[in-house]
């Protein structure tokens, strides 16, 4: 996050700064953003800089904050929307965000930052540090989602619930990348994260298959 000599520039210096690192990160793939063009066209110094964020990571991750509150707003819309499925609210955000096209330079920084990056490092970056390292943010933000899924139909924990919303952000942010890099066109993509999802929400062998395995468990066990 930055600091607060940062936060509390005036409002005009602030977007001075942002507006220039919009443009060096819709420039060049983001492993080859520089601070330097990045200060040079803000006419800050590169002291300046570092009393502000601590790298250009914390400036990247600060720019996504607005983005990652975005989405997660469009997520509660389409789960209101969509009468609590979670599937069909991850599947309604991806699709929104495909909808706003190749055009400006938010797309462009999107498509670079991703372009060369782990999914770790996007997943970082975007914010979502998942269950596995109990995020306060994000398990506020599981917390929020389970009050809003349908629970007769959705009888899941908050535990599972977290471990579930953090698979339907990796096929969500995946689906994304894939997208900005330009691997396959949007209706491909879309199909794809809603057979992945579908997979999810109803298992991969429910009734009889899960009876056999049940069944072959407690076999194992009898050999032991």
């Amino acid at each position: 996050m930055p600091t607060q000599r940062f936060l509390k520039l005036k409002e005009e210096k602030k977007q001075v700064i942002l507006e220039a690192a919009v443009h060096e990160f819709s420039r060049v793939p983001y492993s080859s953003a520089s601070i330097n063009q990045i200060i040079k066209e803000a006419d800050i110094s590169r002291g300046s800089f570092y009393t502000y964020f601590e790298d250009k990571d914390d400036l990247m991750r600060y720019m996504l904050r607005g983005f990652r509150d975005n989405c997660q707003r469009k997520i509660f819309e389409f789960l209101r929307a969509e009468h609590g499925n979670p599937f069909e609210a991850a599947m309604g955000l991806l699709g929104i965000v495909m909808e706003q096209g190749e055009d400006g330079l938010g797309y462009r920084m999107y498509r670079n930052m991703l372009s060369d990056m782990s999914l770790v490092n996007q997943t970082h970056l975007f914010g979502i540090k998942g269950f596995l390292f109990q995020d306060s943010t994000y398990m506020e933000f599981v917390e929020k989602v389970h009050e809003a899924i349908d629970g007769e139909r959705y009888p899941i924990e908050k535990e599972m619930l977290a471990y579930l919303v953090d698979m339907l952000m990796l096929i969500v942010i995946r689906a994304i990348t894939m997208y900005y890099k330009n691997v396959a066109g949007k209706d491909q993509l879309l199909d794809v994260a809603r057979k992945e999802m579908q997979i999810l929400e109803n298992g991969v062998c429910p009734g009889t298959c899960q009876e056999d395995m049940k069944g072959h468990t407690e076999k194992r066990g009898e050999s032991i």
